[in-house]
């Protein structure tokens, strides 16, 4: 793996000079008359398309990256999906390393995140060691969830708690992985797409420290700064700091204006209706906020339904549906990046991920998320903070 670090290095600087774009050839089998949808990076912005086949099981994907970059592969089909009252969760995707190369995919299409995948790339090669090594645990952890699953549609808590306790376990593994991987590939691309996704498990102290190790020429990269940003965004959200400030039409047509609120106890909650952790937190949610509303305490639910890459018109339609069968009546705004990004300024990476602002405006507590151990933890902040 060292000798291949070395190779890389020699390369990294004729990137321009090398193949200008990519032909990602898909091969999977069963796909019958499912459609199949990629979601990467143009211009710094999310992208999707769904892609034509060419015959039963083949799908060809031709385009070009200016940079490398972490694409998501999705079969269209919704029959492996998990359902949780009425939410769903959607089953693994397959995320892999896209290059300006020829790369090769082959999976069942029915568990597409357990592709093989090949290219000639040294650093293809170098992220599906990584990719591969994950497996097991990405296998375990689907099968702890389809049991989790099972049991919630039947009502049966039976053994949740050890379930949740197996999976935390596989996802601390896999996180790792990924820190190892890091601290021992310095000069591979790979490293800074990885620390863009660490800031839930590193402190920003942490983040910086890695990023500083980070081969010089890397730190050029548009990925490297956009890094560089998101880790100064994460300390912006730190325990103590100042709460970010913002003011966007709500649900009801009216202001919701973080700084009208100032003197107030404020969850602010990023959740998504396709988010079935997320959905499954709104019941205790709502019990905290009949209690303590009256106390001084306001939810703000800041809903991102653009990882559908559907229109403004159809992610509002979703949004207000969740609201109202959830029947989560506090505030709440619709994510849209034209008007803020405030998913990029909150430097959020997983759903749910909840904030707690005291009276005096400062950030005191950032859980991402859904667990019984941090619905007690809000639950008893806000009785030392709204004491009866």
């Amino acid at each position: 793996m060292g000798k291949s670090i070395i190779l890389f290095i020699c390369f990294l600087p004729i990137f321009a000079l090398a193949q200008n774009n990519f032909t990602v050839t898909l091969k999977l089998k069963g796909l019958e008359d499912h459609k199949v949808k990629v979601i990467y990076q143009v211009n710094g912005k999310s992208k999707a398309d769904t892609l034509v086949k060419q015959s039963a099981d083949l799908v060809i994907w031709k385009g070009s990256v200016d940079e490398p970059q972490l694409a998501r592969i999705e079969v269209l089909d919704t029959s492996l999906n998990l359902r949780a009252g009425k939410a769903v969760m959607q089953a693994p995707i397959l995320q892999f390393l896209l290059v300006n190369a020829d790369i090769e995919i082959q999976a069942d299409a029915k568990e597409l995140y357990r592709a093989v995948i090949k290219s000639s790339d040294k650093e293809i090669k170098l992220f599906e060691e990584l990719r591969t090594s994950h497996l097991p645990f990405d296998v375990e952890s689907w099968n702890l969830q389809k049991e989790m699953n099972r049991k919630l549609n039947a009502g049966d808590t039976t053994g949740n708690y050890l379930l949740r306790q197996q999976s935390t376990a596989l996802r601390q593994k896999n996180q790792a992985l990924r820190i190892k991987f890091v601290d021992e590939h310095p000069n591979s691309y790979t490293s800074i797409l990885l620390l863009n996704g660490m800031s839930l498990i590193l402190s920003a102290e942490a983040m910086s420290e890695k990023y500083s190790k980070i081969n010089d020429a890397l730190k050029n990269t548009t990925t490297a700064q956009i890094l560089n940003t998101k880790i100064e965004n994460n300390k912006k959200t730190a325990i103590g700091k100042p709460a970010i400030l913002f003011s966007q039409v709500g649900i009801d047509g009216n202001i919701v204006d973080v700084a009208a609120l100032k003197g107030k106890v404020i969850l602010i909650d990023f959740w998504g209706s396709w988010c079935v952790p997320c959905r499954l937190s709104h019941p205790a949610l709502k019990e905290l906020y009949a209690k303590y509303k009256s106390k001084g305490f306001e939810i703000i639910g800041i809903s991102n339904e653009a990882t559908s890459g559907q229109s403004i018109a159809i992610q509002n339609s979703k949004w207000e549906k969740a609201v109202k069968e959830d029947g989560i009546n506090w505030l709440h705004i619709l994510y849209n990046p034209a008007i803020r990004d405030l998913v990029k300024e909150f430097d959020i990476n997983a759903y749910p991920t909840k904030f707690l602002i005291d009276q005096s405006g400062k950030f005191i507590m950032k859980f991402p998320g859904n667990s019984e151990t941090q619905h007690k933890a809000l639950a008893d902040k806000l009785a030392v903070l709204l004491p009866e």
